[in-house]
């Protein structure tokens, strides 16, 4: 590559402007990337909801759970396939390996579905995941002007409408609204009198609202159509309308009765969901941006807008989400800890090389390699987010070694030789003495990257976009040192201080190092029980997916007896937030009662369900808290109503991949009773484990049913199954009439009747119309008490369950094999498979892939090695500096408390590339010493001492730039950790000091028989 520093000696103007365009192209590109939390990644995973209003768990399961599993398993390639049923509903998740072409698999499970005959009131539908999906604002508003009425039309007709007008924005959903709608209720023994059932009620109501082709006239030539045609468009029309009545009557009196007669119908608001902020009520507004929008940008807008009422006085906001913020708070975080690092580079720079000329020359090439990442990144598609930030930040200390050696050797040719040669010969000389090193090792650190793209599942996604960065700004940071610095070491380096002795450091650095040449025994003796005595600690650290951090807020879900409803789910919930208001440390607290849960795609509401989102100081000790809440709130909430359900967990961190300190136990079995024993022997076993924390049972509790079959005198009868189910099911669901438009309002219509069923003598005393006469159910049927699953969980077709919990400490490896040993000891009910999964598995999985991207990242380099040095004896001796790696590392994990992750693999795979580049600068020089006919000894005290300060600049340097992210407690995610840094950190350190001292000895060993052909180096 030394002729791209000729070229550029011989037109230093222009490389010059070039370095200028290209930083302003690059300042333009930063104000125009988008910026987001985590990578645009699609889950390879397709999400199908069922809606079957009105059915059981057993029927849904039955009549559309089953019969989509058994069309989608036809479908070939999938990881996985599960499914829930329960109550009115079903989800049903189909996921893939990464890499699968989705587009192509939806339009599959969409044909798939559309072939199947589900029910007439089974609604099925389709959806996609991705990470920036969720709600990028969510806000509790409230007014302490408005009432709730006045506060939701201003909300629905004005707030509303103006944030979905909004660039950006995709969608705008209201909770906590009240929905209009007519309420008619039948009075059930006067419509039993005049034999009129709600199905003939419904239809007489839609018998209203019609358009029928009469047929056409022939006028002038002209066809005119001729359609009959009537509306609903008042609720006195509903009030009056005429019903016949079903029992036979005297001729001369009217066989009508006016539904008014028999009905109460009003104007009633429904309320479906309650959300509360602080106690207060309130209304909750979530804002989704465009799938290629900036969220950052999008959310200022929706701030912007909502200000504006604010400092009118007409609302009160308090933020609940907003990741708009949060990644403007990640990417100030990365930058500053950049700006840090940077500032450490500039300092050790000047203190070893006392120059500011030479301190500023060298440090150009991180603004340059920095501006050029983005932009390339922004022409690829990418944004700029805490993976592309992450590459930069911890690349900035390499990015200047390049610059560093280079700079270093120019100045240390000018103190040497600055009488002999003019600027640019000697700039030129100095450049080619280093280039092949600085080639060869910026070569082999990028290399490293490439098997990243092997690596599978979701790390392998999300470190795509960091390696870019890595590789695209090292790179960058080659071509700035072969082209730029040499432009400007000529330029600016007119006059050195003469400078020929040794320094103080190289003096006793050479003492040191002939020592170890003479004690070569020791010395390795020395590094190999270093290197042992790493590796045992690896127990003691522990092993864990990623590293999880606590975040300062908790969850609580409450789920009531199914029978109840919203106003007494909110009574409670009201207790709940009495008792969370006094916790300490509570910063706010909001509760959503009637949602939709933790499920997303749930179309339904869930009258008996409430969640708190509760948020904490920073300071908070949020495990010692939840242990205070798990021992006091159940039993305060079981006291107000008895068998309701609570958990109480850690609230989630921001979206991203999982951080895998997790136990799962999946349990198949074809007997539900079995499966539901050995599941709860299970969770009690977990729940005794100190090391774990939030054991769920995705195996609920079973309720009440009761079962009806027609008996003889029903058989005998021929009575119908279907009239039985007809009649039935209109005493017990209210039938919705559907949805017009009534004095210019656009109403749901709702029929029931205003005597409910409540108990089982109710239920045998409704009146079933028979050939024989009207018959009590009671009479035709036996009614026999059950119980059902509130939940029914299927994985490739089977009965499963899935017993949870979350890893208290850090090390997921050891607790999951103590869980397995327990469980292993249980007696569990035959025919009950058990597999484990969880972090555990994710462990193995991950640490294989990454294991063998490491190993072929070796293969890489050490291929770069032998390409360049020739031969194979060189490059051993260079990749042998890799052994020292696991001492600063595992050393740096063992006293920093940090186990064993993906992110600290990732650090070693960074460090293959990095640590090299000491022992490449180191031999370069040794090897060409003895091409001088220098014997080995001396060749190796030459090059070391001349090779010293430019090996402790570029470590010190890369070291330096990452200690900001090594000691920062604002790192925004587990992927870019403290781990990775420190890991980076403690193998540079180590492998760079026995680099210096042991890797002589080992070349010195292998090279005292091997001759060298005299060359003359300098020309």
């Amino acid at each position: 590559m030394s002729w791209l520093s000729k070229i550029s000696l011989k037109n230093g103007a222009a490389v010059i402007i070039l370095c200028a365009v290209v930083m302003g192209y690059g300042l333009f590109s930063a104000t125009q990337i988008k910026q987001q939390t985590f990578p645009d990644l699609e889950f390879p995973a397709v999400f199908i909801q069922a809606v079957y209003p009105g059915a059981s768990t057993e029927e849904v399961e039955g009549e559309v759970t089953t019969p989509v599993e058994s069309s989608l398993m036809g479908m070939k390639g999938y990881d996985s396939l599960t499914s829930t049923s329960f109550e009115n509903g079903a989800s049903i998740f189909l996921q893939y390996p990464f890499g699968s072409n989705m587009d192509e698999i939806n339009t599959n499970v969409q044909a798939a579905i559309a072939k199947l005959k589900l029910p007439s009131r089974a609604e099925v539908s389709v959806q996609r995941l991705s990470i920036n999906s969720q709600p990028i604002y969510v806000a509790a508003i409230s007014s302490n002007k408005d009432n709730a009425k006045a506060m939701q039309s201003k909300l629905e007709n004005d707030v509303a409408p103006k944030l979905r007008k909004l660039e950006g924005v995709n969608s705008v959903m209201l909770g906590g609204t009240d929905l209009e709608e007519i309420q008619i209720h039948v009075d059930k023994e006067k419509a039993s009198q005049h034999g009129i059932s709600l199905n003939a009620i419904q239809t007489a109501i839609q018998s209203l609202d019609y358009a029928l082709p009469l047929g056409a006239v022939t006028q002038d030539e002209t066809a005119i159509p001729i359609r009959l045609v009537g509306s609903i468009n008042s609720l006195q029309k509903i009030e009056e309308l005429k019903l016949s009545s079903g029992i036979p009557a005297d001729p001369a009196v009217s066989n009508q009765v006016k539904l008014s007669d028999i009905a109460e119908i009003s104007t009633m608001a429904s309320q479906k969901e309650i959300t509360r902020f602080n106690g207060k009520q309130s209304f909750t507004i979530s804002v989704m941006k465009d799938q290629d929008a900036n969220t950052a940008d999008v959310a200022n807008l929706v701030k912007d807008t909502l200000s504006k009422y604010v400092e009118a006085g007409e609302i009160d906001i308090r933020v609940i989400a907003d990741h708009g913020a949060e990644i403007e708070h990640s990417v100030s975080s990365l930058v500053k800890e950049g700006l840090f690092g940077t500032l450490f580079c500039v300092i050790i720079i000047f203190l070893f090389l006392r120059n500011i000329r030479a301190t500023v020359i060298s440090i150009l090439s991180l603004p340059i390699s920095i501006f050029v990442t983005i932009a390339l990144l922004n022409q690829m598609g990418y944004t700029l987010n805490i993976m592309t930030l992450g590459g930069i930040a911890v690349s900035i200390g390499r990015i200047v070694d390049d610059s560093i050696v280079v700079i270093e050797n120019i100045y240390r040719w000018r103190q040497e030789k600055g009488k002999e040669m003019k600027g640019k010969e000697l700039a030129y000389k100095a450049t080619k003495e280093v280039i092949g090193a600085i080639a060869s090792s910026t070569i082999a650190t990028v290399v490293v990257f490439l098997p990243l793209a092997f690596v599978s599942g979701i790390i392998g996604e999300f470190f795509r976009p960091f390696s870019y960065a890595v590789v695209i700004s090292i790179i960058t940071s080659l071509l700035v040192s072969v082209m730029l610095i040499p432009v400007l070491g000529a330029k600016f380096f007119k006059k050195a201080k003469h400078h020929e002795e040794e320094t103080s450091l190289q003096r006793r650095f050479e003492k040191l190092l002939r020592g170890a040449l003479k004690r070569k025994t020791l010395s390795i003796s020395i590094a190999f029980i270093l290197l042992f005595g790493s590796l045992a600690t690896i127990p003691i650290i522990g092993v864990t997916f990623l590293p999880s951090s606590s975040t300062p807020s908790a969850v609580i879900n409450l789920e009531l007896p199914s029978k109840s409803g919203l106003d007494q789910t909110s009574e409670l919930s009201q207790i709940v937030e009495g008792y969370v208001k006094d916790l300490p440390g509570v910063v706010d607290y909001q509760v959503s009662i009637g949602g939709r849960g933790d499920n997303p795609f749930e179309k339904s509401s869930a009258l008996n369900k409430a969640k708190f989102n509760v948020t904490f100081t920073d300071k908070t000790k949020i495990d010692e808290l939840l242990n205070q809440i798990e021992k006091e709130l159940p039993t305060i909430v079981n006291t107000a109503v008895p068998e309701t359900q609570i958990e109480i967990k850690e609230g989630a961190e921001a979206a991203g991949p999982p951080s895998g300190n997790g136990v799962d136990v999946n349990l198949y079995s074809n007997q539900p009773n079995e499966l539901a024993t050995a599941a709860k022997q299970i969770e009690q076993l977990m729940r005794q484990n100190g090391d774990l924390k939030e054991v769920t049972n995705n195996l609920t509790d079973v309720t009440p049913k009761w079962v009806l079959s027609l008996n003889q005198t029903g058989i005998d009868a021929n009575i119908s199954s279907f009239l039985v189910m007809q009649v039935v099911n209109e005493q017990l669901r209210p039938v919705n009439v559907g949805t017009y438009t009534l004095d210019g309002k656009e109403l749901a219509i709702n029929l029931s009747y205003k005597q409910t069923i409540g108990s089982k003598e109710q239920l045998e005393n409704i009146a079933i119309p028979t050939a024989m006469g009207i018959k009590k159910l009671g009479d035709i049927a036996d009614v026999t008490e059950s119980t059902a699953p509130n939940s029914i969980n299927h994985e490739d077709g089977k009965n499963y369950a899935k017993v949870s919990a979350l890893v208290k400490g850090s090390d997921t490896a050891k607790v999951t094999g103590e869980v397995q040993k327990a469980i292993d000891g249980l007696s569990l009910p035959s025919g009950v498979e058990v597999k484990f999964g969880g972090g555990l598995q994710m462990i193995n999985e991950g640490f294989a892939s990454i294991g063998i991207a490491i190993g072929s990242a070796i293969c890489l380099v050490f291929l770069v090695m032998s390409m360049t040095f020739g031969g194979i004896r060189t490059p051993l001796v260079i990749m042998s500096s890799l052994l020292f790696v696991p001492v600063g590392a595992l050393g740096g994990l063992l006293i920093t408390g940090q186990a064993l992750s993906m992110s600290v693999m990732i650090g070693v795979l960074m460090l293959v590339g990095i640590v090299v580049t000491n022992a490449v600068v180191l031999l370069d020089r040794v090897e060409k010493n003895r091409k001088t006919g220098m014997e080995v000894t001396e060749a190796i005290i030459e090059a070391a001492k001349i090779r010293l300060r430019p090996i402790l600049m570029t470590a010190c340097a890369t070291i330096l730039a990452l200690v900001p992210l090594a000691f920062s407690s604002s790192s925004s995610s587990s992927l870019i950790s403290s781990g990775l840094a420190i890991t980076v950190i403690g193998g540079l350190f180590t492998s760079t000091l026995l680099t210096l001292i042991v890797l002589p000895v080992i070349y010195q060993i292998t090279s005292k028989r091997r001759k060298v052909k005299e060359e003359e180096v300098f020309e």
